[in-house]
């Protein structure tokens, strides 16, 4: 059976996963456009918190550091976390870190706006205002961050994509030189790539979820596939059974859908192809066998008139003898054709010698002016009926015989391989069309070049062939030898 070249279960689990990307841009599309949620602000959220964190580890530090060390602390902090930090106050004046150019957009970002606060206009570099006392018995206050958008802590984070960086920042309280008390500044933070930087994207919970994504995939669609592709696997393999005219197999018709219809056509399908098939073969028999008796007699009268037939009459005698003889034939091939074609395909096989059968069957066929070799190693045998493989050898070797018998030696040859034994039968004549290859095992079939009877035979001699083999559950098939010849393949399992 030739494999398909792009299997149902793959167009299947593509068409899931197609329509699983549909879905996810449909619901990303309806986001942005009714919450207003951007994609690399999701993807960004998870880091908001890490960089918060390691923000307030900084500002802690830097608090305890003196200022010629900073740029050594967050050095320390860059090799630990993989990307490099900057610290900037808010009018964009670089206090620690290596020399930097920042871009654009992001100065911009880090002078940010004026703002109104404590109802006056305060400078972004301006101190902080203490913070008010905790009323007596009350809650502590909540942090606020100093700029919009707090995080879990208070601080403001944001982010800048560029072509060759990806920057991003946090608002922190710094000390700075001439000042008594802390002012706003803000930690930059800026790697090659988003993705690749574990402080800014960590894969680990990404993965977690696109595997419990695949896990509830394949246990929602893997049982549906399977039991798909399955039942039409099974349903081809019947139907190539049924085909070589095997009909005893029936498929199971568990299934209460559409393949589980289709099943149970195939079974009534066989069903009725196995009683035309063997009514046709019963007829055929039971036409044979009434004929038997009267062409005996006819022989019978015949042999009587050829003895008492003058000399000019014995040639007209002699044609009605040959063509007796010929029809004699033709019962018997059809008396054998029918009866291997009622024989059950469920009878016990046993254990055959294919070199003895082999030997036999040439034997038999054998010639004074074509050589017929045995290539068998010893033992090797096989589970067959021993009377219809000796039946299809023979049958072989006399349809080689009469067809290419001149054309070079005829072999029989067999080796065991992947559990059977394959037995061939070659010749070295002209071979056949392509077309005919199958159609050489119909009953009745000859080609156009041998339709008379005396060179083409009556066409049940390879019909017979498959019917025996058919029987002992094994296959043939023919094809074309190179650069000249035919070889005819029989398939059996090993004993």
């Amino acid at each position: 059976m030739m494999k398909p070249a792009w299997p149902l279960s793959r167009q299947i689990f593509a068409l899931a996963f197609v329509n699983l990307a549909l879905l996810l841009a449909v619901f990303v599309a309806f986001a942005q456009y009714q919450f207003h949620l951007e994609l690399g602000s999701f993807l960004f959220a998870p880091a908001r918190d890490r960089l918060e964190d390691v923000a307030m580890d900084v500002s802690l530090e830097l608090q305890e550091t003196p200022l010629a060390m900073r740029t050594e602390l967050l050095g320390r902090y860059a090799a630990n976390n993989g990307v490099d930090f900057f610290l900037f106050d808010n009018r964009g004046t670089q206090l620690a870190g290596r020399p930097v150019e920042l871009p654009a957009k992001l100065q911009r970002i880090l002078l940010g706006p004026r703002r109104e606060e404590d109802g006056k206009l305060a400078d972004e570099g301006r101190a902080f205002p203490p913070p008010p006392p905790p009323e007596r018995g009350g809650p502590p206050p909540r942090r606020r961050g100093p700029f919009g958008r707090p995080g879990r802590g208070g601080h403001e984070v944001f982010q800048l994509s560029s072509r060759e960086m990806f920057w991003a920042g946090v608002r922190i309280p710094i000390d700075a030189p001439g000042e008594s008390a802390p002012v706003r500044g803000t930690l930059i933070l800026a790697a090659r790539s988003f993705f690749n930087t574990p402080l800014f994207f960590d894969f680990k919970p990404w993965l977690a979820a696109l595997l419990a994504a695949t896990a509830i995939f394949l246990i929602c669609w893997l049982p549906f596939i399977r039991g798909i592709t399955k039942t039409v696997s099974r349903i081809t393999r019947a139907a190539e059974q049924i085909g070589q005219g095997d009909f005893g197999r029936h498929l199971p018709e568990e299934r209460g859908d559409e393949l589980g219809q289709l099943s149970m056509a195939i079974n009534r399908m066989a069903d009725q192809l196995a009683g035309f098939v063997k009514g046709q073969k019963r007829f055929l028999g039971d036409i044979a066998h009434e004929l038997c008796a009267p062409i005996a007699r006819m022989q019978f009268g015949l042999g009587i008139l050829d003895q008492q037939a003058t000399e000019a009459q014995k040639p007209a005698v002699a044609d009605v003898q040959e063509e007796m003889g010929q029809m004699s034939a033709l019962v018997g091939e059809l008396l054998s054709f029918s009866k291997v074609g009622m024989e059950s395909r469920e009878r016990v096989l046993s254990a055959v010698d294919v070199r003895a059968v082999a030997m036999r069957a040439a034997e038999r066929e054998a010639t004074t002016n074509v050589r017929i070799g045995v290539e068998i190693p010893a033992p090797l045998q096989a589970l067959a009926e021993p009377e219809y493989l000796l039946r299809s050898l023979g049958n072989l070797v006399r349809n080689a015989v009469r067809y290419a018998g001149d054309a070079g030696p005829i072999t029989i040859s067999a080796r065991k391989e992947r559990g059977q034994i394959v037995i061939l039968v070659s010749d070295c004549g002209p071979g056949l069309p392509a077309e005919e290859l199958e159609k050489v095992f119909t009953p009745f079939y000859r080609l156009e070049a041998a339709r008379d009877r005396e060179h083409g035979g009556v066409g049940l001699g390879l019909a017979i062939v498959r019917s025996c083999v058919e029987v002992c559950r094994g296959q043939v098939k023919c094809r074309n030898r190179q650069p000249s010849g035919l070889e005819v393949e029989i398939r059996l399992s090993a004993a």
